[in-house]
């Protein structure tokens, strides 16, 4: 066994602690003494592989695979480490929040102090120079008493630039007094439709809360539009960033022409390292176009298509957040008599639907709140009796709350249950603005993962980065522990609902693949597909739990080529 890896001739390459070294001039790798994690049907765990023109050869042990080594193999010794198909993320939105980066970065500042302190550095930036806006992103709201912070706050750091805060949920802003006026946002300003402009109870002057993106974009609209530059910039961000989490495969949420175009850009040069699902905004809630956009750019969505980018799929937001109180849920809001926001009766929603499914269209949606969840489910099942059982991998992200009636529908009806699991945590969300708004019995039904998966239904995980992290590690440690991965918030959400890993690997694994409809393709280690792989720096089968997030990726692999390696 030792001594058939040293013949003249073969190349022998080494996996140390922290480095793999490889060669792309040689036409077929190995990589042996692995515990590679094939996530196939039966699950298997195997020795080694071979790699030949981006495709997974053969796998096996290592007597199966040392018989196809010849004078044009490169051998990698992994030395015991992990390896396993490489990560999909089903929810993220790598342009828009890739060029958040390179604005002014609030995310993770979970102190006012310190948003102010980081505000009026940002205030004397080049960008903020150039466009004459302060445009900040990842602002929790959540400090702030109901999520419903004032425009002083801003008003204190400049009342002569117009400053804009994008909340890190992606459906709240906070403005400042110059831009309501810029905008002309006064007391007599109606709510636009399915969004709310917050206003003073007492003197009905706007407070600066914006709620949702039909009523943030009144001023969002008014700032100069990002370059082509910029936009490709953020992209590679975005793309390598993935591929230091191990993500190869992405779902592009909720897309307009902008994004389109710079991916399609991107992919046409050569440098889109990523298969993408774009998914085209339907236009309801303004949040990459309106409604009539919408139109052009679906029919024209031809244009966009590449051998790594799929763009037939749309996304339809069917409500909004608890926050602020436009998710739609089935029993009131606390002391209201307020369900929230639909933002398609369900006779429309029905229609869209159903119209799309019949063109072989695939429809993700946002659903928070159970009266949203059980509308969309709805308008799947009102698809399926008029145009029969068809393979287009409907999914519903984020599901914070699901009526208990509702949960067996998923595998009833082949949705698809997209959780952002990194979110399954009693963190301030939760027990600061969502306990007060919906109750201890709601808070104590959500995100429930385990229960969709003990009743039947596929699950999917996805980041909605950069509303949160895009480490998929991070997001499966916390649907395993229902608790804080850095351990500074006490308490687990729904101890129930806690998933196993093997599990949470397969939402990340060959379950996205399906949901990308490329499970054919990858997803799983087995003969035929991509060599779409990652190395782990540790086995998360041999670790605590509590150690899942803290594991780094080694090497990505995109068709056995080196996309990330950690140096």
């Amino acid at each position: 066994m030792r001594n058939f890896f040293i013949k003249i001739g073969i190349v022998i390459l080494t996996l140390t602690s922290n480095h793999l070294l490889a060669s792309d001039s040689l036409v077929r790798q190995v990589f042996i003494n692995g515990s590679i994690h094939t996530f196939n049907s039966q699950l298997d765990i195997i020795e080694a592989i071979a790699i030949k023109d981006g495709v997974i050869e053969q796998v096996g042990s290592n007597e199966e695979i040392k018989q196809i080594i010849d004078e044009h193999t490169a051998v990698i010794n992994l030395d015991g480490k992990m390896m396993m198909p490489s990560f999909h993320d089903a929810h993220a939105h790598p342009v828009w929040s890739g060029v958040m980066a390179f604005k002014c970065v609030l995310m993770g500042i979970n102190d006012i102090e310190m948003i102010r302190k980081k505000l009026k550095v940002c205030l004397e930036s080049d960008l903020t120079k150039a466009t004459g806006w302060l445009y900040a992103g990842g602002f929790n709201i959540a400090l702030f008493p109901s999520a419903n912070p004032n425009k002083s706050f801003l008003d204190s750091i400049s009342e002569e630039v117009p400053i804009f805060l994008s909340a890190s949920d992606g459906h709240n802003a906070l403005v400042n007094s110059r831009a309501l006026e810029l905008a002309e946002i006064t007391s007599q300003t109606p709510n636009p439709e399915g969004a709310i402009i917050e206003k003073d109870p007492i003197t009905g002057e706007p407070s600066g809360t914006l709620r949702e993106p039909a009523a943030s974009s009144l001023v969002s609209n008014l700032i100069p539009p990002d370059s082509d530059e910029l936009q490709e910039k953020g992209l590679i961000y975005a793309q390598n960033l993935a591929h230091q989490y191990g993500i190869t495969s992405m779902v592009a949420a909720a897309e307009g022409a902008k994004e389109l175009t710079s991916l399609k850009r991107v992919a046409d040069r050569g440098d889109l390292s990523l298969r993408l699902i774009a998914c085209i905004d339907l236009g309801v809630t303004n949040f990459a176009h309106s409604r009539e956009e919408f139109e052009s750019i679906f029919n024209n969505r031809g244009i966009y298509r590449h051998e790594r980018m799929r763009v037939d799929c749309i996304k339809i937001f069917i409500d909004g957040v608890l926050e602020g109180q436009t998710g739609a849920v089935l029993d009131p809001y606390i002391g209201t008599d307020n369900t929230g926001i639909l933002y398609l009766s369900q006779e429309e929603l029905n229609a869209t639907v159903s119209k799309f499914d019949s063109q072989g269209i695939q429809v993700m949606t946002h659903a928070i709140g159970d009266k949203a969840v059980r509308s969309i489910l709805d308008a799947y099942e009102y698809a399926i009796e008029n145009n029969g059982e068809r393979d287009n991998r409907h999914h519903i992200s984020h599901l914070q709350l699901i009526h208990k009636k509702d949960i067996p529908r998923f595998g009833a009806l082949n949705v698809i249950a997209n959780f952002q699991a990194a979110w399954a945590l009693p963190d301030e969300w939760i027990t600061l603005v969502n306990l007060p708004e919906v109750g201890l019995d709601r808070v104590n039904r959500m995100y429930p993962i385990r229960s969709v998966h003990d009743a039947g239904g596929m699950v999917a995980g996805g980041s909605d980065w950069d509303v949160s992290t895009m480490n998929p590690l991070v997001a499966i440690e916390t649907a395993i522990r229902r608790s804080d991965p850095d351990d500074e918030i006490d308490g687990t959400l729904n101890e129930d609902e806690k998933m196993d890993l093997t599990e949470m690997l397969k939402a990340y694994t060959i379950n996205g693949a399906y949901l990308m409809h490329q499970d054919n393709l990858t997803g799983s280690i087995e003969i035929g597909k991509y060599a779409d792989l990652i190395i782990l720096e540790e086995n998360l089968y041999e670790i605590p739990h509590e150690k899942i997030g803290e594991v780094k990726v080694i090497q990505t692999l995109l068709e056995g080529k080196t996309v990330f390696r950690l140096e």
